[in-house]
């Protein structure tokens, strides 16, 4: 592993890892149903830039960090968030090409399929809670895209810049 994998590596464990913590933090009452998910907007970054590193495994390990830390039923987030990586895993060759606009849709409704898996997995587990304010945390992490899309590759190009560039490659 020379220096420049080194420091994709750091790059990537350290964002996803940001996120989680960012998950972490409440907000108050009124703001905490339009909290967005970070992690899934900074895993599925990942998945879709570089796909050879950041796969279901790194999805489902994910998941499972963010179980343990939420106190979730072990094994939920797990699911979902390899789900998503696979979903954008499968088509990262359509979507890396994609504009930011159509990126932000494609990740939205992954999102929102995300958060539909994970509702039917805790209805499975007897833990129903219906709660349709989950779709305003939806349209947060749609909103907060752009912003994590553009601040992760401007650390994605300082890292590996011979890399970054196969991003534009058309």
């Amino acid at each position: 592993m020379n220096i420049r994998h080194a420091g994709v590596f750091v790059v990537i464990w350290g964002s996803l890892f940001i996120g989680l913590l960012l998950s972490l933090v409440k907000l108050p009452a009124e703001a905490d149903i339009f909290s967005p998910n970070y992690v899934v907007c900074v895993l599925l970054y990942w998945v879709i830039v570089v796909p050879e590193k950041v796969n279901v495994g790194i999805g489902w390990l994910t998941g499972l960090f963010f179980d343990f830390l939420l106190g979730a039923t072990l094994g939920i987030h797990a699911a979902a968030f390899a789900f998503m990586s696979w979903i954008v895993a499968c088509q990262f060759k359509n979507i890396r090409y994609y504009s930011l606009i159509q990126k932000t849709i494609v990740v939205g409704a992954v999102n929102c399929l995300g958060q539909f898996l994970l509702f039917w997995v805790e209805h499975i587990f007897g833990v129903v809670t219906v709660d349709y304010q989950v779709f305003w945390s939806c349209l947060s992490t749609v909103l907060l895209w752009p912003l994590v899309y553009l601040v992760l590759t401007l650390i994605y190009e300082a890292v590996s810049p011979k890399s970054a560039l196969e991003l534009y490659d058309y």
